[in-house]
């Protein structure tokens, strides 16, 4: 029997990591288990949920912080080390940069050029940067130390290689010679930034995510597991899927007409309303060959705030999809639990067509071959210029892009054409859309959890 650390930094974690099989395959391998959450306390329901016999649960709310701003300064640069379609777009058109004067992007684009074709040019110039992490930034803490001796750990298991708190459990791992795993926490992670801090092993979801954490992450092949997304396992549990009629009522639908599902983006597109706008004004006008209705779901942390889709709420042939679970514990608001998730993979199962803004719903569509539609238009607008198609260009969304499994949209009337082929022939790009399944999704066989508890399981042997 061994004991394994395991760090939560975000709720949606607890699905992916925990309530998609992870937590039942780890039970089943006798280990002791400390997961630490990143939260004000541990939610009752979580207690019931997860607490139990050789489980232990620790919330770790503001531990975060305690990362000083030099090491915090350092973990920037490393946006520097990659000269990427990802790293470009990053210093023009995301939150942090795209209400700044070009001047300034432009000197942060030269800046990492730069940086990258100097110190990012070799995997021993870029691997300087983790000595330096490590050496000057040791980040050792009496609090962290502490739980490290009560529980004595065999083995920690990071679930997102760039969280603050992650890279500090790992460093002290480290000094004390103990084994280390992590995974990205999504599947863009690895083309943002250079890690500074990185584990004895790694979980990659898919094979395309291998190759770069070989390439760009300077991770040795031998150190790397493909275990697919555990969330997907969901996607193969038949058991959980409601008849059409049944999901319906549960979300104020008609089963007899198509659905329409949007999902907002939140944040990173403040304007994707102006879409969910021309669906309903195509739907309510019955502009498309058949008559429809639409599903709007918004981002979560815009319920109970400024929510721009409440509106579509009480609206004939529309439906707004509020189906999360609030949780006042979490930094995010809400936790998405086991029943939430039923209901979305129900709503993505019962969908006709997904139309989403550069959204890694585009996967968990194709996760049922799902026709997906990608709208570049109207969803982020900075100083009058819509620039919703500039984020297209990004490394992570390329490899969807390439297979051609999802159509694309740069204006409404483009939108209409694009529902209305899909509505006429719900097997058009059947064969590009089997093609982003394998290369993105991996093995959707219910079985990624499995594997990735066996991959630790494999390494924890190995080292025994």
């Amino acid at each position: 029997m061994k004991t394994i650390f395991i760090f939560i930094s975000q709720s949606v974690i607890v699905k992916n990591v925990l309530r998609s099989g992870g937590f039942e395959q780890f039970k089943k391998t006798g280990h002791n288990l400390v997961i630490f959450i990143k939260c004000k306390e541990i939610p009752e329901y979580m207690k019931k949920e997860f607490a139990g016999e050789n489980v232990v649960l620790v919330p770790l709310f503001g531990q975060d912080r305690i990362v000083n701003r030099w090491q915090s300064l350092l973990g920037k640069f490393g946006s520097y080390f990659l000269w990427n379609d990802t790293s470009k777009q990053y210093f023009r058109y995301t939150i942090n940069f795209r209400h700044k004067s070009r001047v300034v992007t432009f000197i942060h684009i030269v800046i990492l050029r730069v940086i990258s074709g100097t110190f990012g040019s070799t995997p021993f110039t870029r691997k300087f940067i983790r000595w330096i992490s490590f050496t000057f930034f040791p980040e050792k803490f009496e609090h962290i130390s502490a739980y490290f001796d009560e529980h004595k750990p065999d083995l920690v298991f990071s679930t997102s290689i760039t969280s603050k708190i992650d890279s500090v459990f790992i460093k002290e791992a480290k000094r004390r010679g103990i084994l280390t795993v992590s995974m990205p926490k999504t599947w863009d992670t690895v083309t943002r930034t250079y890690f500074d801090c990185v584990p004895d092993y790694f979980l990659a979801q898919n094979e395309i995510l291998k190759k770069h954490l070989i390439k760009t992450q300077d991770i040795s092949e031998d150190r790397i597991y493909v275990t697919g997304f555990p969330e997907f396992d969901w996607y193969a549990r038949k058991e959980v899927i409601r008849t059409r009629e049944e999901h319906c009522k549960r979300m104020g639908l008609d089963p007899a007409l198509p659905i329409l599902f949007f999902g907002s983006q939140g944040k990173w597109y403040p304007n994707d309303e102006t879409i969910a706008d021309a669906l309903y004004n195509m739907v309510r006008g019955d502009e498309l060959i058949k008559p429809c209705q639409l599903l709007v779901r918004p981002y979560f942390v815009q319920l109970g705030r400024e929510d721009k889709f409440l509106k579509f709420k009480n609206l004939p042939k529309a439906a707004y999809d509020d189906t999360y679970h609030m949780s006042p514990a979490f930094t995010e608001g809400w936790d998405p639990t086991t029943e939430t998730v039923v209901d979305f993979v129900n709503t993505v199962y019962h969908s006709d067509i997904l139309i989403v803004v550069l959204s890694t719903l585009a996967l968990d569509g194709m996760c049922f071959m799902k026709p997906v539609i990608n709208t570049l238009f109207g969803s982020l607008v900075v100083a009058g210029e819509d620039i919703s198609c500039k984020m297209a260009k990004t490394t992570h969304y390329k490899w969807i892009f390439d297979t051609k499994g999802t159509s694309i949209a740069y204006s409404p009337k483009e939108l209409k054409m694009c529902i209305n082929e899909y509505l006429q022939n719900p097997q058009t790009k059947i064969k590009e859309r089997a093609i982003l399944k394998e290369k993105l999704c991996y093995k959707l066989d219910g079985q990624s959890s499995k594997r990735m508890v066996s991959a630790i399981n494999d390494i924890l042997n190995i080292h025994t």
